[in-house]
């Protein structure tokens, strides 16, 4: 018994929160870039977090709308963004990369 609770004791201090992806972080992020600032210090990751949303199509490639529609979806969860999600999605909601 005490090796069970030694080893489950162990396997918590390995084991790693998951994040969730931060939509309004990742707003703010990118509606620096849509004015120009470009990725700043602190974004990269939020960024990744908007170009990881790839969605594909029937036959295994990237569908495009697809992609674009779940970005948007994704950016939209940041209530209180105003118009920056849909700016930022017609701007780069079909890139694959920036």
């Amino acid at each position: 018994m005490k090796k069970c609770l030694a080893f489950l004791m162990l396997m918590f201090l390995f084991i790693m929160p998951a994040k969730a992806k931060d939509s309004c972080s990742t707003v703010l992020c990118m509606a620096g870039m849509l004015q120009g600032s470009g990725v700043v210090s602190g974004c990269k990751g939020f960024v990744q977090d908007y170009f990881a949303i790839i969605k594909l199509n029937n036959h295994g490639g990237i569908s495009l709308n697809k992609t674009f529609n779940a970005r948007g979806k994704f950016l939209n969860k940041c209530t209180t963004a105003g118009n920056w999600p849909h700016m930022i999605n017609n701007q780069y909601g079909k890139q694959l990369g920036f």
